[in-house]
Order: structure tokens, then sequence, then C-alpha cells
């Protein structure tokens, strides 16, 4: 038990892509959703998926639907897993996007010590001095600031709560491969191939 429990983010529209869900897309064997999860599990005590149940299904986690209107935005995922109760053993919750397949398997233990380190509400990522705010730490206690975000007009971002909050960053040492590139685009996931073939 290291006191931590992970939610990835599926509940987007896929727009980009011209797909109902980003997530079952194919990269090498595996959809996208798998390559996260299997980078994900062992890091954490419970990991669920917020998504469409009705399009996510036999993906092996549970599916935790948009607790506000769905395609709400990645906060929108992150408030869901904060009050579900699947996902209540633990004081933190890791964010994870279900675009990332390249998740550093240190991610959770990196933000972990570092969140305790200073006692702050949020630990994120920043990758060549740009905060990767998908890929974050979150103690429970900042559900009711996250809540608050939800019904202002941040429109489901995250730049302003972490501002608000106490948030501490981590910077990522630069690696050959880019370890939290997303994939948004059909040329994105042509150069996630490419790489998986490195």
């Amino acid at each position: 038990m290291i006191n931590v429990n992970a939610i990835i983010l599926a509940g987007g529209r896929s727009s980009r892509m011209g797909v109902g869900s980003k997530a079952l897309i194919r990269l090498g064997d595996k959809i996208l959703l798998e390559h996260v999860i299997q980078r994900l599990q062992p890091q954490v005590d419970d990991l669920a998926v917020n998504g469409d149940a009705l399009l996510l299904t036999n993906v092996g986690c549970p599916i935790i639907e948009d607790k506000v209107a769905k395609f709400s935005g990645p906060l929108a995922g992150l408030y869901s897993g904060l009050l579900d109760q699947r996902l209540s053993s633990a004081e933190y919750l890791l964010l994870a996007p279900c675009d990332g397949p390249f998740i550093p398997n240190n991610l959770a233990s990196k933000l972990y010590g570092l969140i305790l380190s200073q006692n702050a509400d949020v630990a994120c990522v920043r990758y060549e001095n740009i905060a990767q705010a998908t890929f974050s730490l979150w103690h429970k206690r900042t559900v009711t600031a996250v809540k608050k975000a939800l019904l202002s007009d941040h429109n489901g971002g995250f730049k302003p709560l972490l501002g608000e909050l106490n948030t501490v960053y981590f910077d990522w040492p630069d690696s050959p491969v880019n370890p939290f590139f997303n994939i948004n685009t059909p040329d994105d996931l042509n150069v996630a191939e490419r790489i998986l073939c490195l």
C-alpha cells in the first residue's frame, strides 16, 4: 500500500482522431488504454478509468462516469475520481490521460515523494518547462476546490486551479522519448508507432 490510487482520463470526445473514444485506438498490439493501465497498475493501490461505460467495456478496471454532465473536461474526470467510493482507500489520487502510452514506471513514487515532502495539495509534472497538468497527484482534500473550479468559468481547465492550490512541480529529466507525449491526431499516432519500434 503506497496510499495512492489512480484514475485514467478517457472521457473526451476524441474529435481530432475522428473516433468515439481515443482510448480504444490500437497502438502496436494493444489499445491506448491498455498501454496506460499496464504502466500505472503496478504503481498504485487501486486503478479506475473515467469515461463512458457504454464505450469502455471489458477493460479490466472499474469505469467511473462523470458525476457532472458528460464530456465536461478533464477536471470533471478528476472530480469524479475524488468522489468515487471505489477510490477511497488512499489519501492521494494520481491523474493520467488515456492517450499517454509512455508514462514513466516511477511516476507515482516521484510525485508522492514530492507531495509528502512539501505537504502540498498537488504535485504536477513539468517537462521541458511546460506543466503537464494531466500527469499529476492530488490530495483528497482538494475535492472542494475542484468542485468550485468546475462550477466557475474555468471551462474544465487546470491552470487557474493549480495557481490557487498549494502546487509543487517535479521537473522531469529530459529523455530521448518524451514520456508525457500525448496522442491527439493521426500524425501523433504514427509518431507513437515509430517510437514503439525503437
